[in-house]
């Protein structure tokens, strides 16, 4: 296999980990029994409870598409033009976060570790996704793609502000953890989009080395 062979496989593990993991959620949330999930009373994750009927599918969702997301970091780290883009891809340490979400399950104690990491991954990943989306654009932009950069960057503003928009609404409600699901869901939404915007530009590109002569 070439190296534009690889290349072009990591690409399309950038477009299918977006497509899994989200996919894997929302039908997770079509599927799951109300005692399991509801967008009022639950957390994205009670779905991934080892009695829920929706275990297998909302867990490997996450592990399946946080792993198709490393080999596309790569994909972005060789294609990187400036250490802001470098780093925006060492915070892609995100999608790891995610896989860990998907492997520490709510109550995996009872089965391996005796140590709850189930909230620690998921503090990697919704804590360092944003993170990720602004130094990356930043990087986009003084690279000259002004145009991806600032739709990077408004994508990573969507994470505070659908975490905000929850805090102001929680101001006095008797039940303070209700709609958690909903920031859960924006959030991975807009990092998930993101990834397809990059995605896709690295498929255009891949495109155009297609009709350049093999190295």
């Amino acid at each position: 296999m070439t190296g534009r062979n690889w290349r072009q496989v990591a690409t399309a593990c950038g477009l299918a980990a977006p497509v899994v993991a989200l996919g894997a959620i929302l039908l997770a949330t079509l599927l799951a029994a109300p005692e399991t999930f509801t967008w009022r009373g639950r957390a994205l994750s009670d779905m991934g409870r080892y009695e829920a009927r929706t275990f297998r599918l909302f867990n490997g969702g996450l592990i399946l598409g946080g792993l198709l997301g490393i080999p596309f970091a790569w994909r972005l780290w060789v294609a990187s033009r400036s250490g802001l883009e470098r780093l925006g891809v060492v915070l892609w340490i995100a999608t790891v976060g995610l896989v860990g979400v998907g492997v520490f399950f709510i109550g995996h104690t009872e089965f391996y570790l005796g140590t709850d990491l189930h909230a620690p991954a998921a503090l990697v990943y919704f804590g360092l996704a944003p993170f990720a989306q602004w130094v990356y654009g930043t990087g986009q932009i003084l690279a000259d793609e002004r145009r991806l950069g600032l739709v990077s960057i408004w994508l990573g503003i969507v994470h505070p502000l659908a975490w905000l928009g929850w805090l102001l609404s929680r101001n006095g409600a008797s039940d303070p953890m209700a709609w958690f699901a909903v920031p859960e869901m924006v959030a991975a939404l807009a990092f998930g989009c993101w990834i397809l915007v990059l995605a896709f530009g690295q498929y255009r590109q891949d495109a155009r080395s297609r009709t350049e002569p093999a190295t």
